[in-house]
């Protein structure tokens, strides 16, 4: 019950709202009748106060300290009987209440309390009741203890019978439970991706300021599911909006709103719980990175290491979090600690530098295969488009720089030639930081033009794909007509052709050294 409903119940409806009217959808909590000043000793948040200020009848001041007390306990509102011992409330009372949209409710002199208490009192009772019944599993949830947020979402997401997620003020998305599904609103589950609806920088604008009164809002789009967006809050504000799915399990009682409130606050908590330590353990882990770099050689001698760097288009969009609690490095720390949790043997220590994200990987001798294998079937089977480029195995802490060089020109090289990839490795890759820089040679570029100029025409660009095939399958027909999806034939026909137009012999190791050199050459100058 708020204070627009209590104004329709009983004799409240004889009053009338003198300041404050912007805070009508205060929660009350519970009605307490006040014959006494000290109220600080016993109220608490929601409370509705009835008063006539009997006792502070000669003191204005007084009577100006009481609300601004109420102010300040999160009140929901006070109910004050004029013409009995006041006549008048002080101007400042009013203009105080104003401002801080605290309801300041009049009624007559001949207005019995009972008749105002009563039916309250009995309003409030039903809806306990109805919460109680309606809502204990969300109850429950409330008091109970989790591990993580993640954990709590999958658990009340179980409970409302829908998916979950948390986005940031302009919209970007926090968090999402592992049940998602388009809503009209967005149709991505990608971190940090924006909303599809077409006002969502507008509506987010409003929600940013209005939830705060309003403690949460609903949002119709035609054809889908009416959402409830409950704000998230730090220090009185908003840096996060809760959405979730109205059910028929949140239908009973008068405010579905109102009763998510307190689930809302538990996610608040758990969100800033978990920020605070992921801020913990990226420290832990630049500390464990420091530590490294002062190993001596002798301390790495049963143990090899090597830098890996991770690539997703996530991680780019992170300019949109502008709440001082929320940290986009934390959020992608968190993910990365899930994804290398099931790398065996190894120890690992993530670190960003220049806002790319890396991890150094320590692993015992001849154990390396093992964990690269574990990497690649990471990133193949990863959800979130992961790609990972791999620097060679080193022994020296020293080389540490060098062996993050490695990984960003391997990540490089893949991206630019191997995009249909996700897992790069400096051993495969490495030969193309030489070929690149052999492009800026004019030399090396003229032959190269010379040597496959007979297939560069646009006619013939078939037949240089064909070759290029044909060599990566190591010349066998078979694969590179499968390939192709030409038949062995029709394979056979083209290679004739290009032998023709090059005047080579494809069959020879030392041209098809030459014509792999020149295609390589080709494929990193384009």
């Amino acid at each position: 019950m708020n204070i627009q409903d209590a104004l329709a119940i009983g004799d409240l409806t004889k009053s009338k709202v003198v300041a404050g009217s912007t805070g009508m959808t205060r929660t009350i909590t519970s009605i307490e009748v006040m014959e006494v000043p000290e109220v600080v000793s016993w109220v608490t948040p929601g409370i509705l106060v009835m008063t006539a200020f009997y006792s502070i009848k000669n003191d204005k001041d007084k009577q100006i300290e009481i609300v601004q007390t109420l102010i300040e306990k999160n009140a929901a509102g006070i109910v004050i009987k004029l013409g009995r011992f006041v006549d008048a409330l002080p101007e400042k009372m009013l203009a105080i209440a104003d401002e801080a949209d605290f309801p300041i409710i009049v009624i007559p002199k001949n207005v019995s309390y009972i008749n105002v208490l009563a039916p309250l009192y009995e309003q409030l009772y039903k809806e306990k009741r109805l919460k109680e019944n309606s809502y204990q599993p969300l109850i429950d949830f409330e008091s109970k203890s989790f591990a993580s947020l993640s954990i709590a979402m999958e658990e009340l997401s179980e409970i409302i019978g829908g998916p979950l997620y948390i986005e940031d003020k302009k919209g970007s998305l926090l968090y999402c439970t592992e049940k998602f599904l388009p809503n009209g609103w967005r149709d991505s589950s990608s971190l940090f991706s924006r909303p599809i609806h077409e006002d969502y920088v507008k509506l987010t604008g409003e929600w940013k300021s209005s939830l705060i009164q309003t403690g949460g809002t609903s949002l119709k789009i035609d054809g889908f599911r009416k959402i409830l967006i409950m704000p998230l809050l730090s220090n009185k504000h908003v840096f996060g909006m809760l959405h979730i799915p109205y059910t028929e399990k949140l239908e009973a009682g008068n405010s579905p709103i109102e009763n998510l409130k307190e689930t809302a606050e538990k996610i608040e908590e758990l969100f800033m719980n978990e920020q605070l330590y992921l801020q913990n353990k990226r420290i832990e882990h630049l500390k464990r990175l420091e530590q490294f770099n002062q190993v001596d050689e002798e301390g790495l001698q049963l143990t090899e290491y090597f830098v890996i760097r991770f690539h997703t288009g996530w991680f780019e969009k992170h300019d949109t979090l502008t709440h001082y609690l929320i940290d986009h490095s934390n959020i992608v720390l968190k993910e990365l600690l899930l994804m290398m949790e099931d790398i065996p043997d190894c120890t690992f220590t993530l670190f960003e530098k220049h806002g790319y994200f890396y991890a150094l990987l320590e692993c015992e001798k001849n154990k390396d295969m093992s964990v690269m294998q574990s990497l690649k079937t990471m990133a193949t089977e990863s959800a979130h488009s992961l790609t990972i480029a791999v620097a060679p195995i080193e022994r020296d802490s020293r080389l540490l720089t060098d062996s993050i060089r490695l990984a960003d020109k391997t990540m490089e090289i893949g991206r630019l030639i191997r995009k249909e990839e996700n897992f790069y490795t400096y051993d495969q890759l490495g030969i193309y930081e030489i070929l690149i820089n052999l492009t800026s040679q004019s030399a090396v570029k003229n032959y190269t033009e010379g040597i496959l100029e007979p297939l560069s025409a646009n006619q013939n660009k078939e037949l240089l794909h064909t070759l290029e095939i044909y060599l990566n399958e190591n010349g066998n027909v078979t694969k590179a007509s499968e390939k192709l999806f030409i038949h062995r034939r029709t394979l056979t026909f083209r290679l004739q052709k290009i032998q023709e137009l090059l005047q080579m012999n494809i069959d020879d190791a030392e041209n098809r050294f030459i014509l792999n050199f020149c295609l390589r050459i080709k494929s990193v100058d384009q």
